[in-house]
């Protein structure tokens, strides 16, 4: 066990990650006011910020749902391998 990591609290929390943590939060709120500097005065720009965040979310939306559908038959296979039925009975 390093120095560090026997000087770290037992929450773990340290200032580098929370320093780091606001760094990002920073440089995410500078991308977003450029982006919406750009496009939101144009002539068309509410019109493109709406369609953008809207194929956001349904991407956001299919993704779950990609994901969801694509762990299910993981998880039948390894409770048919342990010997416990889908129904929960015996």
């Amino acid at each position: 066990m390093s120095e560090t990591e026997r000087e770290r609290s037992a929450s773990g929390w340290t200032l580098n990650r929370e320093l780091l943590n606001v760094g990002a939060i920073i440089v995410a709120a500078g991308i977003a006011h450029l982006v919406m500097g750009l496009i939101g005065h144009e002539k068309y720009g509410p019109v493109m910020l709406l369609l953008l965040g809207g194929v956001l979310v349904a991407a956001a939306l299919g993704h779950r749902f990609y994901e969801h559908r694509r762990h299910r038959p993981r998880m039948a296979i390894e409770c048919g391998r342990c010997g416990e039925s889908l129904g929960g009975g015996p």
